[in-house]
């Protein structure tokens, strides 16, 4: 039933949350369950939710990416943090207040590893979050980071980049060249998500073949 299988995951995430001895979080990838889960409203911010932030913020740093959110390490809470030009930004409860403009750039995903294309999003974003004591807090963001923003706040609601893409623009980062180039290789989102799917029934790779850590991932 809908109901138990719903009530089994939130304790499933009390216990993640409340393991103050758990290893790394580990990220899940497109196929686990908790990606297209929309996320319990935390409202106390107590001493095990300041500590997820800080996990949270420590497998970001860890996979080189932008953002994080509690959905992608399997934990369905309204946390998550942004990293933008060295300054931590924990969400906690985040709500859009306003968002205007549009601009379309490149977006990736740790969850879809490797995977980019091209998404619109807002150039200003007005939100309305708790902060780490829990006062609600009102953050105003630009360019970048309020592409995080949305993208992380996405990620709450059980959406992904790939809800948002412009189809003809998804590709792989193959590698890094000596000189700087990235190599890509064009791809369809059915395609691409095969390869997900396949990785997580054990069939293939996890990603396709590559160099180093994928560049600028949320």
């Amino acid at each position: 039933m809908k109901g138990q299988e719903q009530s089994a995951n939130w304790r499933t995430a009390e216990q993640a949350m409340s393991d103050q001895n758990a290893s790394r979080l580990e990220i899940v990838q497109y196929g686990h369950p908790a990606l297209r889960q929309r996320s319990a409203r935390v409202g106390r911010v107590t001493d095990e939710v300041k500590r997820l932030v800080e996990r949270l913020a420590e497998a970001m740093r860890q996979a080189n990416g932008l953002g994080l959110a509690a959905n992608q390490v399997g934990i369905a809470r309204q946390v998550a943090v942004v990293e933008i030009e060295g300054k931590l930004t924990p969400l906690i409860d985040p709500e859009i207040v306003s968002a205007k403009g549009s601009e379309e750039a490149d977006e990736g995903c740790l969850s879809l590893p490797r995977l980019y294309g091209q998404v619109a999003r807002p150039t200003e974003v007005v939100v309305r979050a708790r902060d780490l004591s829990g006062r609600r807090i009102k953050l105003t963001a630009e360019g970048l980071m309020a592409r995080a923003v949305m993208h992380e706040i996405d990620h709450l609601n059980g959406r992904l980049f790939i809800d948002h893409v412009d189809p003809a623009t998804l590709h792989w980062t193959i590698r890094t060249t000596e000189e700087g180039e990235v190599v890509v290789q064009p791809t369809t989102l059915g395609e691409a998500l095969k390869v997900f799917v396949s990785a997580r029934l054990g069939g293939h790779p996890r990603t396709p073949p590559g160099e180093g850590a994928p560049r600028g991932s949320r």
